[in-house]
């Protein structure tokens, strides 16, 4: 389980009509006393965190009932359901799942949750229907020249934005709730259920930044302008990783807490992390948002970076040393194939690498201790260090394994696909460079 969601095609209408749900063109309001979809699959996550399956599972069928139909809500249904002893609606959930989009073969191979379902004759069709939608895939989105800019979401903000303004305070979270994010698309769904959008926090943000939101709406309408260059991107990583694909990048307006992430069916780009401009005020931001905040021509490279997290395989432990080479990887992959790195991370490395022996001595004091807050997000910037030293230390381990790699493809398939993260940073050499008798790099 544990999916928080795999995206459904923009066509879901069709999806919801094949396999018999009703549709409405529009939803019935919201009672403030009765959760919605989204706020109902909360509280099934939360459930199924504490092994209360059967409860997750009712939640979870409610919110479906509700509208939440993406693959991985039902995908997780049916885990529960499965982890309550419930076979046949298990097995509904899971092939309804697959019809909607679901095709992570391998995470349904290897889920416990789904133990249940594996003497069944009818598991090996779900696992060749699975792969029949990864296959699927795999075919729309492997041409980097058909990868898509989707920003209806951006224009559903605004439309969501004039009426919670025109609103009392208290109903503007509501507003959000089912004029923006309830409709939205499904990048928008996923960029929510990371833990990223949330409407009483959106909210929120609007209110103590308005000045901030009221300059950035004909900027946030210009996105369309760097598709061209990212597709440049696209094409350089073809070639250098013939097995790339390219799913669509969904760019949303968020609480200004995140520029970009990738879940398994997209690109999720915060948009309004791309607005600094001379007629937009930032005295409202906090400090991190100040820094934080790009120019719109920066959306290549950090969708570079973005697209390269959509192909890495890294093993399931999450090491502090396995974070910083998914980072500092998608940091030097992405810089290989558009060309820069964001400005504040050019910065930091001209910080960093004036600092290289000390900060390579600081890691590894830390590389088993996982100390996330020194290297990694948002409050790793203390005592007069950048944040997200990290991306910094795992690119350039990256850096280290490519140049010292003779067949220069084999390396970015080796970079991406990565079973041992020590093992990968031995055979990088980088510490090599910091003994007395390192020998010189090719």
């Amino acid at each position: 389980m544990k999916l928080r969601g795999i995206i459904l095609p923009t066509v879901f209408l069709l999806y919801f009509i094949s396999l018999g749900w009703p549709v409405c063109q529009t939803p019935p309001p919201r009672s403030e006393n009765k959760p919605g979809a989204d706020e109902l699959v909360k509280e099934a996550m939360a459930a199924y965190d504490k092994k209360e399956f059967a409860r997750a599972a009712q939640l979870l069928q409610v919110a479906v009932a509700k509208g939440a139909r993406e693959p991985g809500v039902l995908y997780d249904a049916a885990c529960s359901l499965a982890l309550s002893g419930e076979k046949e609606k298990a097995f509904q959930f899971l092939n309804n799942a697959i019809k909607a989009g679901w095709r992570r073969t391998e995470r349904l191979k290897n889920d416990s949750d789904l133990n249940l379902l594996h003497d069944d004759p009818r598991w090996a069709m779900a696992i060749a229907a699975s792969d029949q939608r990864q296959a699927k895939f795999i075919k729309d989105h492997g041409a980097p020249q058909r990868a898509r800019f989707i920003t209806e979401d951006i224009a559903r903000f605004w439309k969501a934005y004039d009426k919670a303004l025109s609103a009392p305070p208290q109903e503007r979270a509501t507003t959000f709730q089912r004029e923006y994010i309830d409709p939205g698309t499904i990048g928008l769904k996923d960029f929510a259920r990371s833990g990223r959008l949330d409407a009483k926090t959106l909210a929120k943000r609007v209110e103590s930044n308005k000045s901030f939101y009221a300059a950035i709406r004909p900027h946030t309408v210009e996105i369309e302008r760097q598709r061209s260059e990212t597709i440049a991107a696209f094409l350089k990583l073809k070639e250098l990783y013939p097995a790339a694909i390219f799913p669509d990048a969904y760019f949303v307006i968020g609480q200004l807490g995140s520029g970009g992430t990738a879940s398994d069916n997209g690109l999720l780009m915060g948009a309004e992390m791309f607005t600094r401009a001379a007629d937009v005020p930032t005295g409202e931001l906090n400090d991190w948002q100040k820094n934080a905040i790009m120019e719109q021509r920066e959306i290549p490279p950090l969708v570079a970076h973005e697209s390269i997290h959509f192909q890495q395989k890294f093993p399931t432990q999450t090491s502090l040393l396995c974070q910083c080479l998914k980072e500092g990887g998608a940091d030097f992959l992405g810089e290989l194939v558009s060309g820069r790195l964001i400005i504040r991370m050019r910065e930091t490395h001209q910080w960093a690498n004036a600092r290289e022996r000390q900060l390579w001595e600081e890691f590894q004091k830390d590389i088993d201790g996982g100390a996330f807050s020194r290297w990694l997000y948002s409050g790793s910037g203390k005592d007069g260090r950048p944040v997200d030293l990290g991306y910094w230390i795992g690119y350039k381990i990256s850096e280290a394994y490519y140049k010292n790699a003779g067949d220069k493809k084999r390396a970015v398939q080796e970079m991406l696909v990565v079973n041992d993260c020590k093992g990968f940073l031995k055979a990088s050499r980088y510490a090599e460079k910091f003994t007395d008798a390192a020998p010189a790099q090719k």
